[in-house]
């Protein structure tokens, strides 16, 4: 095998079975059908890939549409995942090998040009970072950390103290929509100085509604005596009694964080969760340690997060400068 024989290829519902077969071979799990579809189907998702000289997927590359607001203004952006190689090529990490042939050909093809995405952004682990960053591709720009706190059964005083009260998100309710984006623009306005991905309600019901294997569960939280609306937190329950419960999303102004995030851990308590864990950007988990829950949260890195170099001209640099404002549910894989 040579690598002037390996070529990039467009991948798209002719080649599911394949990738689904490189999938579970990569990350030792299955990828369902309807997974598949959610992340690429009807014009959500687009992939390259790498064949070898017998026609094998020996790589793949793909990336799902996702709209980010910069000062203001919708930036069409992609957001990078399932980026995979096959066992027998993936010690080849030069700038001609499987991996950098699918992924410089998506890049060159899908972001920065005419029609084309104006810049592409993800989560990939660290040894994709720095292979990313050799072969000019990407731009480290942080760290996700991991926030977590726990739920003793002593502390539920300290949640009575918030003045807040849960109630379960019903997506069949006709005014769901209209209230998730009117706590979309007040969220939008405190993270105007950030690069923040889109939580409009269409995206929230694709998220966390129509996943079709996420165990995720919504609640609007409101004050518990003027039953004004706060805010919404998308959260995934632990899977056992003892499980740690995750905090995806808290969609509202940050000013009422302190609430959401206090009814987030007391939920998770009645759970029987240990402890409630969340993932933030470096500059959200800041936010985020601001909020007194009576309990100082623990830290480590999760992974990092990057933009692609490709990328169109008017926004190559604010995408670098400004922090950008992260959470678990802007992953595909949390």
């Amino acid at each position: 095998m040579t690598v002037l024989q390996w070529h990039a290829v467009d991948l798209g519902i002719a080649e599911m079975p394949e990738i689904r077969t490189l999938f579970a071979q990569v990350f030792g799990h299955s990828m369902s059908d309807a997974l598949w579809r959610w992340k690429y189907d009807a014009g959500r998702g687009i992939a390259t890939g790498t064949r070898d000289e017998q026609g094998r997927l020996l790589a793949h590359y793909g990336g799902t549409a996702r709209a980010l607001q910069i000062n203001g203004v919708a930036v069409n952006a992609v957001q990078l995942g399932d980026v995979m190689v096959a066992a027998q090529a993936r010690g080849i990490l030069s700038r001609r090998g499987p991996f950098a042939t699918a992924a410089t050909a998506f890049l060159q093809h899908h972001i920065g040009s005419p029609g084309g995405y104006a810049l592409g952004f993800g989560f990939p682990n660290q040894r994709h970072t720095r292979l990313g960053e050799k072969l000019g591709l990407y731009n480290a720009l942080g760290n996700v950390q991991e926030l977590s706190w726990t739920c003793e059964k002593t502390s539920t005083s300290l949640f009575f103290g918030a003045d807040s009260h849960s109630t379960p998100l019903d997506w069949s309710d006709a005014r769901t929509d209209n209230l998730l984006n009117g706590l979309w623009r007040a969220l939008s306005q405190d993270a105007r100085g950030f690069v923040i991905p889109r939580r409009d309600a269409p995206w929230w019901r694709h998220r966390f509604a129509n996943h079709p294997e996420g165990p995720y569960r919504c609640w609007w939280v409101h004050g518990r005596w003027s039953r004004r609306l706060l805010g919404a937190i998308a959260l995934r329950p632990g899977g056992q009694p003892g499980a740690n419960w995750e905090i995806l999303d808290l969609l509202g102004p940050t000013k009422h964080w302190h609430a959401m995030l206090c009814a987030a851990r007391l939920l998770a308590q009645q759970g029987a969760a240990d402890r409630l864990t969340g993932w933030f950007s470096d500059a959200v988990a800041d936010i985020v340690r601001n909020q007194d829950l009576g309990s100082i949260a623990a830290s480590q890195v999760a992974c990092p997060h990057c933009v692609t170099r490709q990328r169109s001209p008017e926004w190559a640099d604010v995408v670098t400068t400004q922090p950008w404002w992260l959470t678990g549910g802007d992953t595909d894989f949390r």
